[in-house]
């Protein structure tokens, strides 16, 4: 008889983690059903907000501020994302600099693009090194369902045909590379929703 409850027991047991699996699984699906643009890229730097102007884009602005032994400003990026354009997606950027008078705009950055876009004017002089300039750092790959986003600040240099930057110099590598974002994220069930009618600004960052 005792053989016959704990078997029972056991059972239960197993329906009971099987149905619990299938709960969280079903809640996680829920939630990415349901989820908006900007909480797909969350969470995002402390410095940054996320909005969403119209139906299925997503706009991130960032006022990021440098305090570092050789690179003291403030820049601001402005990242205008259509994850689900049909011909791929695309973004493009403006990036804004208040002590040298810097707007630079960078448009249409189409899916599988990867490239450094100098800032005219912007640079970081290292003494006994060179001066890197610093670039807008960009990668697009992939589709909605696993689209991977890098965009953030860089500084390099070419000296004797080799490259430096800010990552191998003591002192910067602190504060650069910064990346707004960096990662894969998916928009499959955003763009296959047709419920983003209205604005929405997400001042509050979501926190892991």
């Amino acid at each position: 008889m005792r053989a016959i409850s704990f078997t029972l027991l056991l059972v239960y047991l197993k329906l009971f983690v099987t149905d619990a699996r299938l709960s969280v699984s079903s809640l996680h699906q829920h939630l990415l059903k349901n989820s908006t643009p900007c909480e797909v890229l969350q969470p995002l730097p402390e410095e940054c907000i996320c909005s969403e102007p119209r139906p299925l884009g997503v706009v991130v602005q960032c006022l990021k501020t440098f305090n570092g032994t050789y690179f003291n400003d403030t820049i601001g990026i402005k990242m205008d994302l259509d994850p689900c354009d049909p011909s791929g997606s695309s973004m493009s950027l403006d990036i804004t600099e208040k002590n040298h008078n810097i707007s630079f705009p960078i448009e249409q950055i189409k899916a599988n693009d990867e490239k450094n876009y100098p800032i005219p004017g912007l640079s970081i002089a290292v003494p006994g090194v060179t001066a890197l300039g610093v670039d807008v750092a960009v990668l697009v790959s992939g589709n909605p369902d696993e689209l991977t986003l890098q965009v953030g600040l860089n500084a390099c240099a070419s000296v004797h045909t080799k490259e430096i930057c800010a990552s191998s110099i003591p002192g910067l590598d602190l504060v650069l590379p910064w990346w707004m974002l960096k990662g894969t994220y998916s928009f499959g069930n955003v763009c296959n929703s047709s419920r983003f009618d209205e604005p929405r600004v997400y001042t509050e960052i979501m926190r892991e």
